[in-house]
C-alpha cells in the first residue's frame, strides 16, 4: 500500500540518471583543434580536474579557459566558448524516457519530484528549460549553492526545499559516494543502475504499487 503523506519526496541525479550522456573529450578535441585519440585524453582529464569548480558556480570562461590551458591551448575565442558550453548544454535536451515515465508515474501517486545535481549555471539553466523539466517540482543545483554532492549542504538544502520530513524523502543517484551521503543523512537511498531496479526499489519504499 501507497503511503497517502503528501510531503513525501524522490531526489534525481541527472548525469547517469536522467540523462545518460557524459562530456564527449574527442567533440571537445574537435572544437579545440586537434581531432587525436592522444588529445582527446588529454582534454578528458582535464575537464574533470577542474569540473568540481564549475559545478560549484565558476563561470563558463574560467572553466573552458582552465580546461584549455591543461592542454597546452590559449583562451578559447568567444566562438569557440559558444560552441562548446552549446555542446555540454545539448546533452540536457533528452532525458530517458523510461525515467521520465517513471518520475511521472511518482507523481500520479503523490510524490514531489526534486533534482538535486551538481551542475554549472549553463547546464542548470539548459535542464530547467528542456522539456522533461517540467515533470519536477523543484530543483537544487550546486552552482547556486557552491556546495557539490556529496557534501552534506546540499541535501540539507534539497530538503528544505522539499518541505519533507528527511525520513520521507528517497534519494536516486548513480554514485555511491553520493548515496551514502544522503542516507547518513536520514534519507531513502537508490543506486541507480536501470529504470526497473529503480521502480521496484520505489515499490519497497511505498512510492509504486
Amino acid at each position: 500500500m501507497i503511503a497517502s503523506s503528501s510531503t513525501r519526496s524522490v531526489l534525481f541525479d541527472v548525469g547517469g540518471v536522467l540523462v545518460d550522456s557524459h562530456p564527449d573529450p574527442l567533440a571537445v578535441a574537435a572544437l579545440l583543434g586537434e581531432e587525436t585519440a592522444a588529445f582527446a585524453r588529454l582534454v578528458d582529464q582535464a575537464i574533470w580536474a577542474h569540473r568540481g569548480e564549475y559545478d560549484a558556480g565558476c563561470s563558463d570562461r574560467q572553466f573552458w579557459d582552465r580546461v584549455a590551458g591543461d592542454c597546452g591551448l590559449p583562451e578559447p575565442s568567444p566562438a569557440t566558448l559558444k560552441e562548446l558550453v552549446g555542446l555540454d548544454t545539448a546533452r540536457m535536451l533528452d532525458a530517458n524516457p523510461d525515467v521520465i515515465e517513471l518520475a511521472r508515474d511518482l507523481r500520479r501517486g503523490g510524490a514531489r519530484l526534486g533534482i538535486v545535481s551538481n551542475a554549472p549555471y549553463s547546464v542548470s539553466r539548459s535542464i530547467k528549460e528542456s522539456e522533461w523539466g517540467s515533470c519536477f517540482d523543484f530543483f537544487v543545483f550546486s552552482c547556486d549553492y557552491g556546495v557539490c554532492k556529496p557534501q552534506r549542504g546540499i541535501y540539507r538544502d534539497a530538503l528544505v526545499q522539499s518541505g519533507s520530513n528527511v525520513h520521507d524523502v528517497v534519494f536516486v543517484d548513480d554514485r555511491k559516494v553520493n548515496v551514502r551521503a544522503a542516507e547518513l543523512m536520514g534519507m531513502g537511498g537508490i543506486l541507480w543502475t536501470n529504470p526497473l531496479d529503480a521502480r521496484q526499489r520505489l515499490r519497497e519504499f511505498g512510492y509504486l504499487l
